[in-house]
């Protein structure tokens, strides 16, 4: 087992107050991996198993702070790939849930019903999927009608570059070449604090 955390010292936009309160949010992000990796590690039942977390980039936008994680595992026999990501507000440094940052950014998208309890995965209806295989090809040169149909009938975990949404889709198998990062370019700018509390009861 093996869990990098990460803290950070300063960000370009974020004011003091609200970087102690994104690393208080990762603090509490890493003490959650590592009961995911005890888990791992029970429904091996004495067989070999993995689980590590590597810190992958942070990437600061005009709206938003995202953390990115890359996780390797094989929890049961079975071998996974994924990223893990946890997007803040600039401004305030509150935790921006994944589908209410898909829903400000991309407001008239459709999400598909979760297939997992995991609020992080998004599940795109066919249009969208249509959206992202278009302006994936269009703007990171990433293109295979092999990976149409899993893009479709995938779930994601998302974050923010720059101007655009990101999309990593879930787990195929084993270092499969359609799992990487996609993108959706945004409708409009939005208001990153709006986004935090969208989904909010």
């Amino acid at each position: 087992m093996a869990i990098q955390t990460v803290s950070l010292d300063a960000v370009a936009g974020m004011p003091r107050k609200a970087v102690v309160h994104v690393n208080a949010i990762l603090k509490t992000a890493a003490a959650g991996f590592a009961n995911e990796a005890k888990q791992c590690g029970g429904a091996a039942q004495g067989r070999p198993w993995r689980y590590k977390l590597a810190f992958d980039k942070v990437l600061v936008s005009d709206a938003y702070l995202s953390v990115v994680f890359a996780k390797s595992t094989v929890c049961a026999g079975s071998p996974d790939e994924e990223k893990e990501a946890r997007v803040f507000a600039l401004k305030t440094g509150e935790l921006v849930p994944a589908r209410a940052l898909f829903k400000q950014m991309l407001p008239s998208a459709t999400i598909m019903p979760s297939i997992t309890k995991n609020k992080e995965l998004i599940r795109l209806d066919e249009q969208t999927a249509e959206t992202l295989i278009d302006d994936s090809k269009l703007r990171l040169n990433v293109e295979d009608e092999r990976c149409d149909f899993y893009l479709k009938n995938s779930s994601y975990r998302i974050w923010v570059e720059g101007k655009n949404l990101v999309f990593f889709p879930e787990f195929i198998q084993p270092y499969s070449f359609c799992q990487t990062e996609y993108l959706i370019e945004p409708e409009q700018a939005v208001d990153a604090t709006k986004a935090a509390k969208a989904d909010q009861p």
